[in-house]
């Protein structure tokens, strides 16, 4: 196979994680990699984030017909935020062996990569995200059933900025692929998980595609997000991170992590 490049290998700071491995699997390593998600990710964003709303330029407004059809669902709040339940996924179903844990590493590797990119377009090519207008006042002022949601909660944490490509999308979908990958090797060393998988596989991509749509009926994004969302997620899995988790499987791999060596 060909050779990876060196960013996309485990970095470096993860040799301590890999030395206390064992220990930290069943109950450390999720809020390891959850915690590496809101520092490096969550706390750019959010300066990103309000910065561009002090500044309040849009480079161009993505907004078609279709963004204006699309209708307000309060509800759809909830699906929204389970991209929070996606982040310690990666680290809860990868395989308990060695080269899982390699394929977790070039996973939140990757989500990590992909997002400081984004952030570049945030930053540069930024877009107003006018169709919360769409939601009624009461709702927006922190009236109602959902207007603590909304109003208080995710509009004040949230301002109507880095928009494009959506992150919800890309970040959630690189997740549901991996963790698909994951099963499809486990069917092929296990056929009798063929009925588990099925359901399990259907739960989960059901729930993938109403996060989708939530990203929309929320108006926390136009069409336009979701769709540049999809393609960068693709793009990211056909020639990033499906060659990284072969990597990892490789002998190279193993090489990569045994010379960090054990607690």
């Amino acid at each position: 196979m060909a050779e990876l490049p060196k960013y996309l290998r485990p970095w470096p700071a993860w040799s301590v994680i890999w030395r206390h491995r064992m220990a930290l699997e069943q109950r450390a390593l999720p809020v390891v990699c959850v915690g590496l998600i809101v520092l490096l990710l969550g706390v750019p964003y959010l300066l990103i984030n309000l910065t561009m709303d002090s500044i309040g330029w849009s480079a161009f407004d993505p907004a078609i017909s279709l963004d204006e059809k699309i209708p307000f669902i309060s509800w759809m709040i909830i699906p929204y935020s389970t991209l929070y339940l996606y982040y310690p996924l990666g680290a809860i179903l990868a395989p308990r062996n060695d080269t899982g844990r390699r394929e977790m590493m070039v996973l939140y590797q990757t989500i990590l990569l992909v997002s400081w990119i984004i952030f570049l377009f945030f930053i540069f090519l930024p877009t107003e995200i006018h169709i919360r207008e769409q939601i009624p006042s009461s709702t927006r002022t922190g009236e109602g059933t959902w207007g603590w949601a909304y109003g208080v909660m995710l509009h004040n944490a949230d301002k109507p900025w880095n928009a494009w490509p959506s992150l919800h999308i890309i970040q959630s979908l690189l997740i549901v692929l991996t963790v698909d990958f994951w099963w499809r090797k486990k069917l092929q060393r296990e056929p009798g998980f063929k009925n588990i998988r099925h359901l399990a596989r259907t739960v989960m991509w059901a729930g993938w595609l109403l996060l989708s749509a939530s990203v929309l009926t929320t108006k926390q994004h136009f069409v336009w997000d979701l769709a540049t969302g999809i393609v960068v997620a693709l793009i990211t899995w056909k020639l990033v991170l499906k060659p990284a988790l072969a990597w990892a499987e490789s002998e190279a791999g193993k090489s990569h992590t045994e010379a960090w060596g054990d607690s």
